[in-house]
């Protein structure tokens, strides 16, 4: 128990701990006012962005330690509701044989009586053959029958015992062992009763424990609903403020490559590297044949699905499903596989550290070493891999590090 109240404690410290620091980038995001995307440096935002990312990490730690110790309960509770089955079952069992020894014991009474009320009327019968006899002036057989206490008192009389007839010594001494068997019969059917109950009590009792431990359990799990809503609001939060500081760096880059080939310098990465690109301008040929239009630009963005970056790393261009993509430029295909995400793909080097990559096709039309030569169809448009509809991802990459694409292209 004591060290469940540290674990609380120790998530609200946390809570309390990433609350602040929400307060606190709200305070910082309000001083600098609405055109803080233009105020700040990109080596700011990024900062901003890594801290938002670190006090989202922890908080999402904090949610998936507070989401397993909520499963670890679940599974108690599971593993309790088997127990309780097997109790339940054991319960009805018990209280079957309880019913079927209840339901002997009646029938083992029924056969008591009627082994008594046998009993009763041989010796009804003998006494009037005693009777007789004293009427015929055997008196020795009436004093025996007045002078006895029951009816075993009779029969160890040993005056009659001596002179009694044998069918009558047979006779009486069969009803009484049959009383006696069934009496003891009785006997013990009682106490197989008394036992069944007993172990039946004690299993009720045992149930009634579990459904408490249960309801405790449960009371539990709702607790840590609250917490895990309240964790989740909080790293939302932080989320929100990550995508903010995302936007800002993607405004400032914006900007940023504006100057650049404004000024014909080259082109800006995410990495804040610098490539001349411009004695490539207008080298590489459109690589959907049908033309298409562009549904997403190079660079910062909102993601489009889950699953999908935050960083396009190309231009996205719409088109019909079997569309023909063709090779932006000659070169050797160095990729053409499914590849997660990407879905098919295919990589063209082109030489000096430039590769081109067309992704989420629905067809691959070359393999891995075939020369391909500019325009020549590689692949049929698709939408595979994480995407939210037909479209050729089209990428231009430099030693590695992807650029944007309309550095290469003619349109």
């Amino acid at each position: 128990m004591k060290k469940k109240v540290n674990v609380k404690g120790n998530i609200r410290r946390m809570a309390l701990l990433v609350a602040g620091c929400v307060v606190m980038g709200g305070m910082a995001a309000s001083q600098t006012g609405g055109n803080m995307a233009y105020a700040m440096t990109k080596e700011e935002a990024e900062r901003q962005k890594d801290d938002a990312s670190e006090n989202e990490k922890n908080a999402k730690d904090v949610l998936d330690s507070l989401e397993e110790q909520q499963n670890k309960i679940v599974q108690d509770v599971a593993d309790l509701d088997a127990k309780m089955t097997s109790v339940q079952t054991q319960i009805t069992s018990l209280q079957e044989q309880t019913d079927e020894l209840q339901t002997e014991i009646d029938t083992t009474q029924k056969s008591l009586d009627e082994a008594q009320k046998a009993e009763d009327e041989q010796y009804e019968a003998m006494k009037q053959r005693i009777q007789y006899l004293y009427e015929e002036g055997e008196t020795e057989y009436v004093d025996a029958l007045l002078t006895s206490i029951s009816f075993s008192d009779l029969l160890n009389k040993s005056e009659y015992i001596d002179q009694i007839s044998e069918y009558d010594q047979r006779q009486l001494a069969k009803l009484i062992k049959t009383k006696t068997d069934i009496a003891n019969y009785e006997a013990q059917l009682e106490s197989d009763l008394r036992q069944v109950e007993s172990v039946k009590t004690d299993l009720e009792s045992n149930e009634a424990e579990l459904q408490t431990i249960i309801d405790q359990k449960q009371e539990e799990i709702t607790r840590y609903d609250g917490d895990i809503e309240a964790q989740k609001s909080l790293m939302n939060k932080f989320t929100v403020a990550r995508e903010e500081a995302e936007r800002r760096i993607a405004e400032i880059s914006r900007q940023e490559m504006g100057k650049a080939n404004a000024n014909g310098t080259g082109a800006y990465t995410k990495d804040g590297k610098v490539y001349d690109t411009s004695k490539y301008k207008g080298k590489f040929m459109w690589p959907v044949s049908t033309g298409g239009v562009i549904t997403d630009e190079f660079g910062y963005r909102d993601a489009p699905t889950a699953g999908a970056s935050t960083y396009h790393q190309g231009i996205d261009i719409g088109c019909d499903y079997g569309t023909d993509i063709v090779a932006a430029e000659a070169g050797t295909v160095v990729m053409s596989c499914y590849n997660g995400g990407g879905g098919n793909m295919v990589m063209i080097s082109h030489g000096g550290g430039i590769c081109t990559v067309y992704m989420h096709n629905s067809q691959l039309c070359v393999n891995v070493g075939d020369k391909v030569v500019k325009g020549q169809v590689i692949a049929k448009a698709g939408s595979t891999g994480v995407s939210t509809g037909p479209h050729c991802h089209f990428g231009v990459s430099i030693d590695g590090t992807y650029v944007n694409p309309h550095d290469f292209l003619g349109q």
